[in-house]
Formats: C-alpha cells, sequence, structure tokens
C-alpha cells in the first residue's frame, strides 16, 4: 500500500500590477502566468500568483489542505521543514524580481 504524501502548504502571493511598471494592470494576468511557469516552489509547498487588484487582500497567504493559516500556523509549518518564513518569502521575492526582469526583458 502506497504511503501517503506529506501535505504540502500553499502559498497565495497576490503580485502588485505596479511591480510591471506603469503599464503593469496591462500585463499583469500574463506574468502571474509566466510565473506560475517559471517559479518553482521547494518539495513541502506549491505556489500560486495572481494580480493583487484588491488592496485590502494580504500579499501573501497560507492554506494547509484547503484551510487557511494564520502566519503563526504558516511559520510553525515551515520551521519543521527547516525554514523561517521571512527567509521563504524573502527567497520568493529574490525569484519574482528575477521572473519580473526576464519576462519584461525585450525578446
Amino acid at each position: 500500500m502506497a504511503a501517503n504524501p506529506p501535505p504540502q502548504i500553499q502559498l497565495l502571493y497576490r503580485v502588485e500590477p505596479g511591480c510591471l511598471g506603469p503599464d503593469g494592470k496591462d500585463h499583469i494576468e500574463g506574468f502571474c502566468a509566466y510565473a506560475q511557469q517559471h517559479i518553482s516552489a521547494p518539495e513541502f509547498a506549491t505556489y500560486r500568483f495572481v494580480p493583487r487588484y484588491d488592496k485590502s487582500k494580504d500579499e501573501v497567504s497560507y492554506t494547509l489542505r484547503n484551510k487557511r493559516l494564520s502566519l503563526q500556523q504558516a511559520e510553525q509549518f515551515l520551521a519543521h521543514f527547516g525554514s523561517q518564513r521571512s527567509d521563504f518569502e524573502e527567497h520568493l521575492d529574490e525569484q519574482l524580481a528575477e521572473a519580473i526582469d526576464q519576462f519584461l526583458r525585450p525578446s
């Protein structure tokens, strides 16, 4: 009998259109699709990138098994894998910055 894979934490990242420049709102949907294909998550996580049109929503949110986690719960989960939330998010921010540069680079 196959063992169930361990649960993965899901990080929903709402990307600000402004990070793509003054006409970012025209490109944000395409960038989120690009980021989804080009940014890899660690084995214990998955990423989902969506535009952040509503500033009242958090930039990042975490879920586990379809249940929203508090930041403290997310920190506890990540600590189990030897990762601190601040480092985890900082690494993702660096990956996003690289993806933005690649996305905006002329072909």
